[in-house]
């Protein structure tokens, strides 16, 4: 299937051919500012596929290997806390039936790429602090180094496996751990170095515009707070399918928000204008719960919280995890996409989980839960949102154009038929005016290349945020369009009959909402 998910239409994608037709990943005057300072490694091993195959078919592997290295490296990681072979399957097969996993591993977006890098910490992290290996002390530097070059994220579920990590080695090895902690900074940052220098050229700021920081950062810090927060995520994998379970939920928490004295929908704790509510269960790969997943994580919890349970690794291990899980209920604000977030830890708890099932006595148990788990998975595996294996329109038969549009099945047509009118005009040089700063750019890009026989290079114009000073470096100060796309914002009922680039002046030549196409006289 091709890639359809909204995040990848408007940038993860998109960034993609900026980069090929540019033939550098260097920044560049965009209005969707996303494509630029976020974390892009998951996108750079997307544009090997691209450039290799000359399309987008393979790009949903990316996230797909990750799944597999990832079951791969849990089951590895079990093994390292003490957990047999059938610990190690379990391990794998908790983490492969995670519903929000499965209808990532067949998407272009990077949670599952940043939760195989975390993986690949973890595993290298226990293999060093039992063998004084400089290959370990590599492979950890250069794990921590990619997880960062993915996904912001990393950051905050790193640091607890790097703060036992640090700790021991200084402790057992004393200069020489403090040189190996150094090495592995060293080289985690050197990874990441090229973009922190491209954002901090354009923001003055190695992680991006401090816009982004006032959106998705708490702006308290109270005990309250934190208790909203933890709450109201965990409450993203408890809904249930009736409506009137849910509303009750729901009222719950809005009444223990009133005894601990903070509203509900905070703006200081809450992303934008988003509101609270307990979702139903969901096959999309924004918003899916891991119900299932929630109850063996609490019951591997309780278990190996008895005093019975004193093996240091697997102490320390749990301590990391839920030092992580706080950390992120500290840091982030609340919003209903956070279950996404939450991939890379439901993956590295799969290793307790599977240490868990296969120590309990009563193996039918740990048996019956696997069952549930693999059966469970069949609804995400074959009924994908926006990717249906099993559906009237499934990826089978329906036209690959259209599957673009899953997710806004009405653009379908004005993208498509604005592309035939565009290729018959025979111009090769297009600018791009996103008028709302966050709408569908990448099937421009895919529709123009199936349809055209020439290379058409496609530009941002008329750019607004801090990005159009790219506007005077080479190829972009060079670059004078022959006509112009413009995307209208989604609350804009019509275009306007003529814009302005660079002093020249386009008339509307095409129009079908939101879509129009404007050429100079």
């Amino acid at each position: 299937a091709p890639p359809n998910n909204y995040d990848s239409m408007t940038y993860h994608m998109s960034r993609v051919v900026h980069w090929i037709q540019n033939k550098s990943v260097a920044h560049y005057p965009t209005s969707i500012f996303r494509q630029l300072y976020l974390n892009p490694w998951a996108e750079f091993a997307i544009m090997h596929f691209q450039l290799l195959s000359g399309g987008d078919r393979f790009a949903n592997l990316v996230q797909w290997f990750s799944m597999v290295g990832s079951a791969v490296g849990v089951s590895l990681i079990a093994k390292q806390l003490g957990a047999n072979i059938r610990g190690q399957i379990f391990s794998a097969v908790i983490s492969i039936t995670i519903p929000m996993g499965i209808l990532q591993g067949s998407s272009t977006q990077n949670d599952y790429v940043v939760s195989f890098w975390l993986v690949c910490l973890v595993f290298y992290l226990l293999k060093l602090l039992k063998d004084d290996s400089y290959i370990y002390v590599l492979a950890v530097g250069i794990s921590l180094g990619l997880a960062f070059l993915t996904k912001a994220t990393a950051y905050i579920y790193a640091f607890p496996f790097m703060a036992w990590f640090s700790l021991s080695l200084v402790r057992s090895r004393r200069t020489k751990g403090l040189f190996q902690i150094a090495f592995v900074v060293i080289v985690a940052v050197s990874l990441s170095l090229g973009h922190y220098l491209r954002n901090y050229d354009l923001y003055q700021n190695p992680l991006g515009p401090e816009i982004i920081k006032t959106q998705t950062v708490n702006e308290i810090y109270t005990f309250a707070s934190l208790t909203s927060n933890i709450i109201r995520n965990i409450s993203l994998h408890i809904g249930t399918p009736f409506p009137s379970v849910n509303i009750m939920l729901k009222t719950g928490m809005l009444q223990f928000h009133q005894i601990i004295g903070i509203d509900l929908n905070d703006i200081r704790t809450t992303f934008g204008s988003t509101q609270f509510r307990v979702l139903t269960p969901s096959n999309s790969e924004d918003s899916a719960s891991n119900h299932l997943h929630l109850v063996l994580l609490f019951g591997a919890l309780f278990i190996f919280s008895m005093p019975q349970y004193k093996k240091h690794d697997v102490v320390y291990y749990l301590i990391c995890l839920l030092t992580a899980f706080v950390l992120f209920n500290i840091y982030l604000k609340w919003q209903p996409w956070n279950s996404r977030l939450h991939l890379p830890l439901f993956i590295v708890w799969s290793s307790i989980v599977g240490l868990f099932l296969s120590n309990l006595r009563l193996r039918w148990i740990a048996n019956l839960s696997l069952l549930l788990l693999f059966v469970g998975s069949f609804p995400y595996l074959f009924s994908n949102r926006i990717r249906p294996v099993l559906a009237s329109e499934n990826i089978i038969i329906t036209p690959r154009s259209e599957q673009y549009f899953k997710l806004k099945p009405s653009l379908a047509m004005p993208y498509i038929n604005s592309v035939e009118f565009l290729v018959n005009t025979q111009c090769i040089n297009v600018g791009l005016i996103v008028m709302g700063g966050d709408d569908m750019e990448y099937p421009l890009w895919a529709l123009l290349k199936e349809n055209s026989k020439q290379t058409i290079r496609l530009e941002h114009v008329n750019v607004t945020n801090e990005s159009q000073v790219k506007y005077n470096v080479y190829p972009f100060n060079t670059f004078t369009p022959c006509a112009v796309i413009v995307i209208a914002h989604k609350d804009i009922d019509a275009l306007p009959l003529d814009v302005s680039v660079n002093g020249a002046v386009y008339y509307q030549e095409w129009y079908l909402h939101p879509v129009g196409i404007f050429m100079p006289e």
